[in-house]
């Protein structure tokens, strides 16, 4: 059986809050007012930035840049995802995200269907990485919190806010009884934020080990994704 979110009066949960140079800010649970603006941040900086869409080319392909839409779309409802928010005189504005879902072995979410050839090159990237190491297996547990694009605003970087986000996974589990999350990384950047916020890497695969498996993408041994897990339970 699935994991289904209780939203209730409680929420939005805040899970990390904190001032900087006079700004607030607030990591909570995504608002469902603010899909719309998430999806938008995930289209336009998302997209354009992330390794394997910039290889796979796929913001020039109209057709799986609608279909991813539509995933996340679909996660988002699942109302797991981290929102990061800026707080100005009580006036909260999202600045970046983290779309995230609670996964069982029984049940994948979303059931959308990967429409498009880049976005099929991306997701099966994704789907070859867990075939090689199994996260469910390996942290042997049923249910699993899984994180599908964690996205900043180009002017709210360097604020170390993808840190902060990746922690704040921790208290989100830990209030739904999940006791690990897994996720694939693809750039340097991201690979070392989550290093620091305490992931283990469990598999990494270049890109020419994806491209002789039938993936477009350069066979590059410098270009590595890496399948990182971090555990709440211990």
């Amino acid at each position: 059986m699935g994991f289904t979110r209780q939203w209730d009066a409680s929420c939005p949960r805040v899970w990390d809050s904190w001032e900087e140079d006079g700004v607030g800010w607030v990591i909570q649970d995504l608002a469902p007012e603010d899909d719309d603006r998430a999806l938008h941040i995930l289209e336009k900086d998302f997209l354009p930035d992330e390794v394997l869409c910039a290889y796979s080319k796929l913001t020039e392909d109209p057709e799986s840049v609608k279909s991813m839409v539509r995933f996340w779309r679909d996660c988002l409802a699942q109302r797991m995802s981290l929102g990061c928010y800026t707080v100005t005189n009580g006036k909260k504005t999202l600045v970046a995200l983290n779309v995230c879902v609670v996964d069982t072995i029984e049940e994948r979410v979303p059931s959308t269907p990967i429409e498009g050839v880049a976005w099929n090159n991306v997701y099966r990237a994704i789907e070859y990485l867990e075939e090689k190491c199994d996260p469910f297996k390996y942290l042997k547990l049923d249910t699993i919190l899984h994180a599908l694009g964690l996205s900043v605003l180009t002017e709210y970087r360097g604020k170390h806010l993808g840190s902060r986000i990746l922690a704040a996974r921790r208290p989100l589990c830990l209030a739904h009884g999940i006791k690990a999350t897994a996720t694939m990384f693809s750039g340097p950047a991201s690979q070392k934020s989550a290093a620091r916020a305490g992931f283990s890497t469990i598999c990494a695969v270049p890109g020419k080990e994806l491209a002789e498996n039938g993936m477009n993408f350069p066979k590059d041994d410098s270009i590595v994704i890496k399948l990182m897990v971090k555990r709440y339970d211990e």
